[in-house]
């Protein structure tokens, strides 16, 4: 969903109009007057599904999102991409964040699509391990738990119940 409240050019201060500049069917805020293109791209994100135990046992750690964020949910750290991150980095700079614990990146278990509340965000999600700490609330998260794959509770996020069912793959 394209964000109407774009009205004037940031660099120019010009009236912003929206219009197809490379496809016709795909509208991007774009200035007539000196042709600055604001693109409304799908934001970028990453998540750690961090797991333990070999299967049928395996478990993945989970945090309940704050109640103001997420009603409750539970999801695993991540977040979206900064400019001038490294995809690794930032997945483990998140870890660290909400959950005070350092980890090993694995495999990639895939790319997923979703919704951020109005927002279209593309998701990679990683298969991690903890390589140092205790597992802890913080940040964004007020609990923290291992679940069994096969006994997860109610996910924030489509896009990680879709991740735990490619993991188990």
């Amino acid at each position: 969903m394209p964000n109407t409240d774009l009205i004037f050019c940031p660099r120019c201060a010009a009236r912003l109009e929206w219009r197809g500049v490379e496809y016709p069917d795909v509208l991007h805020p774009a200035c007539s007057a000196c042709g600055f293109v604001l693109w409304q791209n799908v934001k970028p994100s990453v998540e750690a599904l961090i797991v333990r135990g070999d299967p049928p046992h395996a478990e993945v750690l989970l945090g309940r999102q704050s109640a103001a964020r997420a009603n409750g949910g539970w999801g695993m750290p991540g977040g979206f991409l900064n400019a001038g991150d490294r995809i690794e980095a930032a997945l483990i700079r998140e870890c660290r964040r909400e959950m005070g614990i350092e980890i090993a990146v694995g495999d990639l278990v895939g790319a997923f699509e979703g919704m951020f509340y109005d927002i279209p965000i593309v998701t990679l999600i990683y298969a991690c391990t903890i390589a140092s700490g205790e597992p802890r609330p913080a940040d964004l998260i007020d609990d923290v738990r291992w679940f069994p794959l096969d006994d997860l509770p109610p996910l924030a996020l489509d896009i990680e119940r879709d991740a735990i069912e490619a993991l188990r793959r």
